[in-house]
């Protein structure tokens, strides 16, 4: 009976010595995990027709190709100090109440600020000074001193998208719940390429780790096409971060998942 039962021990020991490339292969694929589901569970199944696998939790969702996704960010003042200092009007009034210009019932003052935070400005619609105040300037915001064409910026209490929502004060989006985005805005349709203000998204064909994050469309984008523009948050970090997003080749065939829906409120 001894020999038995240590003939059994034996037995077990070695099956359980069998190196893992000789186990069955479907029983390893069972034990995987694919998202929150088990490999096995989703192996060969495909989505519905107009719908797309989520790569993180592989469940299907509305979804379609050919995505145009770029990456925008706001710039800080404090990034450019060898830059030149150039005087800009700001409406408004100087702290003694003077100004240095009228135009339309509106007065405007003479300022100065560093020569590329304007220029990112003027692309990018805001960005925080060295006083840890939001300027703005937005596409039509133009005034004519002298009779010259010149640009104007006016101060905001936060960096304000479309729909109200302030973008978050971070050098980096990726510590938020959700990221913010700008969009062709419509009622949502992948297929045409518009999305309702509000949807959560996916785009698993971004680098890493963006391509993990969830999307929510917050803002309006001044686009016509199947156009997705990401929030990564302000700074030269963040800039870097946009231009590798933008950069990503396919440019305009990247997969773009509707995950769910939350209501803005600014």
């Amino acid at each position: 009976m001894r020999q038995v039962v240590f003939g059994i021990i034996l037995f077990s020991i070695f099956v359980s010595l069998i190196p893992v490339s000789m186990q069955s292969a479907d029983a390893i694929q069972s034990k995987k995990i694919c998202g929150d589901k088990l490999c096995s569970e989703i192996r060969g199944k495909s989505c519905p027709s107009g719908e797309l696998r989520d790569p993180i939790n592989q469940k299907c969702y509305p979804g379609s190709s050919g995505w145009k996704i770029t990456g925008y960010f706001l710039p800080l003042e404090k990034d450019y100090p060898r830059d030149p200092l150039v005087s800009a009007y700001v409406q408004g009034v100087k702290k003694n109440g003077s100004f240095d210009y009228t135009e339309n019932n509106s007065t405007y003052y003479l300022k100065q600020f560093r020569s590329t935070f304007l220029k990112e400005i003027a692309v990018q619609g805001s960005g925080k000074t060295n006083e840890n105040k939001i300027l703005q300037s937005w596409t039509h915001d133009f005034i004519s001193p002298k009779g010259e064409k010149t640009r104007f910026y006016h101060y905001g209490k936060c960096a304000m998208t479309f729909s109200g929502a302030c973008l978050p004060l971070a050098t980096s989006s990726l510590n938020e719940h959700t990221i913010m985005i700008a969009v062709t805005a419509g009622k949502t349709d992948m297929k045409e390429g518009v999305i309702s203000h509000g949807t959560l998204l996916r785009i698993p064909d971004i680098p890493s780790p963006w391509n993990t994050r969830t999307y929510w469309a917050t803002d309006i984008g001044e686009w016509n096409d199947k156009h997705i523009d990401i929030f990564t948050g302000y700074g030269t970090k963040a800039r870097d971060a946009a231009f590798k997003i933008t950069k990503l080749p396919p440019r305009e065939d990247s997969r773009v998942l509707a995950v769910g829906f939350n209501e803005i409120k600014p």
